[in-house]
Parts: C-alpha cells; structure tokens; sequence
C-alpha cells in the first residue's frame, strides 16, 4: 500500500513540467494586462527577435501567452482547490458516515452534477460579470461531485480494512480517523479527478472568453484565440500558439490524471 503512493518516474516529469509552466505564466509573466505591453511592428512572424512573433499592434505574443496562462491556470487552480476540498469532505463523511447521510450526501452530489456547469457558469457571467473569481466559484462548486463520488468508493472500500477496524476499536476520534487513516489513502484516486476538473476547468473559461464572456480586465488563452482567430488570414501564428498552449496543458493534466489513477490500483 505504501509502495503505492510513492510517485512513478513519469508522475515526477509531468508534475515538473506543469509545476514549470505555472513559474513561467504566474511568476514570470509581464504585470498588467494587453494594454500594457510595449510595441512593435505589427503581424511579424515568429523570429529570434520575437520568438511567437506579434499580434495586430506589434506585440509580443509570448508575453500575451504568459499573461494569458497566468489567467487560465489560476482559474484552473482555484477551480481544482475549492472541488477538491468539498469532494474530499463530502465523500470522507459519506463514506465513514451512518446510511442517512450517505444518501442525503450522495443525492445531493447527484442534483449538482447534473447542473449543466458551462451553461450556469454563461448565466452569472452574463449577470454579474465574467470575473475569475466568480467563474472559479461556479466551476468549483458544479464540479466537486466528480471527487466526491471516487473519495466515498475508496473510503469504503479502506474503512474495512484492519488498521481502521483497530483505529476504531482503540476509540480513535472520527476525525482523527479521516485524517490519519482514510485521506492518505483516498488521496490518488481524488488527484486522479482532480486532473479531471483542472482540464475541465481550463476549456471552460477558455470557452467564455473566447465568445466575449470572459473577465475582461485580464488575459487569458481564450481571449486570445478568439483575437487571434479574427487575424487568421494575416497571422497564422495568432491563433496557433494560443491553441497549443491550451491544448498542451489540457493534456499534460489528463497524462497526470491518468498516472495517479494507475498508482490508485
């Protein structure tokens, strides 16, 4: 079991590699937004002057990446931390809980998963603005049920194991119990769909931004897809780069995923 949980070679590179694009966007990142960025000529291909080349007003596109990225993974982030507390919660306590409150939790997961997230998350943008903040909010409180359903089958499939039985018979404390006894071993399967809602995440606020939906106050990959898609026939590397970007991380996440959800069996 312990074997279990010690991260694999690829595990470490992706975690790396993800670890190194978010220095890169949320550290490295110019300050401000577009509109604070110097200027150059107009639509010049990528060079070793300009390595992504620039947009319609001369400039640098791999400045507007990290900007953008800086937007998208701190979304992706706050989305991933608020689902993956309520999950974990939620299905901790279904799982350890008595039979009234498994199925009182458990419905109530099964009401908020089928809300469609995108088309609420749509609604408040287009009520109260297209905030990161509120779109991480909706993001994350739509989306915790994914973990929570994967927390609860680990939970209890571990809390007939023997170490708990004995945890229990010694009158170890519920919580106590969670913590020391049942989270560390809940722990992969609940990152595996973390991954999930990260990914879910990202292509979420990429689709707001790119219909106008967006925060638009900050950059993000989906504001400049959407800009970039508008210059196609003038810049192919506009809306080239951008897609990358998203696409990369989106799959990097789901590889990720997928690793902690082999090291969970």
């Amino acid at each position: 079991m312990i074997g279990s949980l010690v991260p694999s070679r690829s595990r470490v590179l992706l975690l790396a590699a993800l670890g190194l694009l978010y220095v890169l966007c949320l550290v490295l990142a110019p300050p401000g937004t577009l509109a604070t960025l110097p200027m150059s000529q107009p639509f010049l291909p990528p060079s070793p002057k300009h390595l992504l080349g620039t947009d319609d007003l001369g400039r640098d596109l791999l400045e507007e990446l990290a900007q953008g990225g800086r937007t998208s993974l701190l979304v992706a982030g706050l989305t991933t931390v608020l689902a993956l507390g309520i999950g974990c919660v939620v299905g901790t306590a279904a799982g350890l809980g008595p039979r009234w409150l498994d199925e009182l939790l458990m419905r109530t997961a099964d009401i908020v998963l089928s809300l469609p997230a995108l088309l609420f998350a749509i609604l408040v943008a287009a009520l109260f603005g297209g905030s990161a903040l509120n779109l991480a909010l909706v993001l994350g409180l739509t989306r915790w049920p994914v973990i929570a359903r994967l927390v609860r089958a680990e939970t209890l499939t571990v809390r007939g194991a023997d170490f708990v039985r004995a945890a229990v018979a010694v009158g170890t404390p519920p919580l106590a119990l969670a913590l020391r006894h049942i989270l560390p071993h809940t722990a992969p399967a609940a990152l595996s769909a973390a991954g999930i809602v990260f990914g879910g995440a990202i292509l979420a606020e990429a689709a707001l931004a790119f219909v106008g939906l967006g925060d638009p106050h900050l950059t993000s990959w989906g504001h400049l897809i959407a800009t970039g898609f508008t210059f196609l026939t003038h810049g192919w590397w506009l809306w080239t780069f951008p897609t990358l970007a998203l696409c990369t991380t989106s799959a990097l996440v789901a590889l990720l995923a997928d690793t902690g959800d082999g090291l969970s069996r």
